[in-house]
């Protein structure tokens, strides 16, 4: 027996991929290199931040610790902003 009607098409729900329900955050697809490297760039700014206040009340090699978390996150800022300035230079 033949349909009158075709099946209806997906909805885009049904065409969504599925997130994995484990899965807690993700990067929104589509989003572009410019808004992922400058939010990034924020994000190790702010952490730079929260790491060398943490220092200025510890002690020792506790202190050390977190300072070098700092420097290792400043690099990590540095090559996400070369990147950024090789993706979307400022003209």
């Amino acid at each position: 027996m033949k349909k009158a009607t075709p099946n209806p098409p997906p909805s885009t729900s049904d065409a969504a991929p599925q997130t994995p329900p484990n899965l807690i955050f993700t990067v929104r697809p589509g989003l572009n290199t410019e808004a992922a490297l400058s939010n990034a760039s924020e994000m190790l700014e702010s952490a730079t931040v929260c790491a060398y206040d943490c220092a200025e009340h510890l002690e020792g090699s506790g202190r050390k610790q977190v300072l070098a978390m700092a420097q290792m996150i400043e690099i990590a800022q540095l090559l996400v902003d070369e990147a950024l300035n090789r993706e979307c230079p400022v003209t």
